[in-house]
């Protein structure tokens, strides 16, 4: 019923990325998927899989793709940077417009939100859309000085310790995160980039998110009139239940198939 195909290409430094196309047979619309840290293009439990699915019933393709130094694509851990991942998604709009002419929507999760809302920022025409799921777009209150739990385990004396023995900081003792990754952490700050846009924008946040502060996205996630925040309630990152530590409960489930109808429509609404 619908065409997926996969693709390696390079970024605008030369990183080698691979990706994924999901197109229906009669196609009104893209949409570029970028996911977060220390996941891949199928994001946590395959939800950019399941997003690009309901999309396709709506007529919509898709290019779900690895950031460098995730998944299939090159890179190691310890280089990504924002500015990197900025490249990134910069080259799979390219990949996008060789083949659609028109509008083009991203959604951004997580880590991915910044550099999604960054070059959406650079007046891209083609870009028509943002779609934020549990964004991180404040650096310094999510790692640097966290204010939810997650972070609070890497970003303390002994991690920073390890970081300047090792040019490196280890989050979650799975993601080594580079010393130039923690300087760009200090300076560039999505939420005044997003507070800018005239941009579409709808941010979808749990409320009881314990890996990026709820606070901030309520604070600057409606930055305009064509814009919509969207709490769900009792929600950790992700969108699962705040009592299921699976994500596989029915009111995770639940969760999921809200958001994933939220962003579908409002693709729908924008395009």
């Amino acid at each position: 019923m619908y065409k997926e195909k996969k693709l390696f290409y390079k970024s605008k430094d030369g990183t080698r990325l691979c990706g994924i196309f999901l197109s229906p047979k009669k196609i009104k619309g893209y949409v570029l998927l970028a996911h977060g840290i220390n996941v891949n293009k199928n994001e946590w439990d395959n939800f950019y899989v399941d997003i690009a699915q309901e999309l396709c019933k709506k007529g919509f393709a898709s290019l779900r793709f690895d950031f460098r130094g995730h998944g299939e694509s090159e890179g190691v851990q310890k280089e990504m940077t924002v500015i990197g991942e900025t490249l990134d998604i910069a080259a799979s709009i390219e990949q996008i417009s060789a083949q659609w002419d028109g509008n083009i929507s991203i959604v951004g999760m997580s880590f991915g939100a910044g550099p999604a809302i960054i070059l959406s920022s650079q007046g891209m025409p083609k870009i028509r859309t943002l779609v934020l799921l549990c964004p991180v777009i404040d650096y310094v209150s999510t790692f640097l000085k966290p204010i939810v739990p997650w972070a609070k385990g890497s970003f303390n004396e002994k991690g920073f310790e390890h970081l300047n023995k090792k040019g490196f900081l280890s989050l979650d003792g799975e993601f080594e995160l580079g010393a130039k990754l923690i300087e760009e952490f200090k300076v560039i700050k999505p939420y005044e980039f997003l507070s800018k846009t005239k941009l579409p924008i709808l941010v979808i946040h749990g409320d009881k998110d314990s890996m990026v502060p709820f606070k901030v996205s309520k604070r600057y996630g409606n930055p305009n009139k064509a814009s919509q925040f969207m709490a769900m309630k009792n929600s950790d990152h992700g969108f699962i239940d705040v009592n299921d530590e699976t994500g596989k409960s029915d009111k995770s489930i639940r969760n999921k198939r809200k958001v994933i109808e939220a962003t579908v429509g409002w693709i729908e609404r924008w395009s």
